[in-house]
């Protein structure tokens, strides 16, 4: 189940995107504070944050948006070790794509290609192909892999065009 992080769980939030930074933290450099912790993604009005719950009650991964920008834009995404290869994660983006309706992109350091093969696979299901995958510079990551593409085509009354 996906629900919003606000004040009530932002603590679960918190301390599953200290083991998202650690994960990545090869990729991007990021370093822990003196105090262990790394610093993390804000969640406010342009940012968006959401945790996918499982029926046990187990938080199992969650996603920011970046509504601030031309594009809709995944600010972070993560789903726990033991949830990966299961679907989880294809289920929380479609959710969110489906949310947020309108042009996307989404990007990944050029140096995850785990990420990229995962990205490309969701969004060429969810678009039903109907997306552009290149490698661009990035003033956030230096060069990505990015994907444009247009959110819940039936809702917006349009099919591909410019991403």
């Amino acid at each position: 189940m996906l629900i919003p992080i606000d004040n009530s769980n932002f603590e679960c939030y918190f301390n599953l995107s200290q083991h998202y930074e650690a994960d990545f933290s090869s990729l991007t450099g990021k370093r822990p504070n003196s105090r262990g912790l790394y610093d993390v993604t804000s969640i406010h009005p342009t940012h968006p944050g959401y945790l996918w719950i499982l029926s046990d009650g187990t938080p199992a991964g969650f996603i920011v948006v970046d509504t601030g920008k031309e594009r809709l834009d995944i600010a972070e995404f993560y789903v726990i070790p033991t949830e990966r290869n299961k679907g989880l994660g294809r289920k929380i983006a479609f959710a969110v794509f489906d949310k947020y309706p309108g042009k996307w992109q989404v990007r990944q350091i050029s140096s995850a290609e785990e990420a990229h093969a995962f990205w490309v696979s969701v969004i060429s299901q969810y678009t039903s192909g109907d997306f552009t995958n290149a490698t661009e510079p990035d003033e956030e990551w230096g060069r990505v892999q990015i994907q444009k593409f247009i959110s819940s085509n039936s809702k917006l009354g349009v099919k591909g065009g410019e991403y």
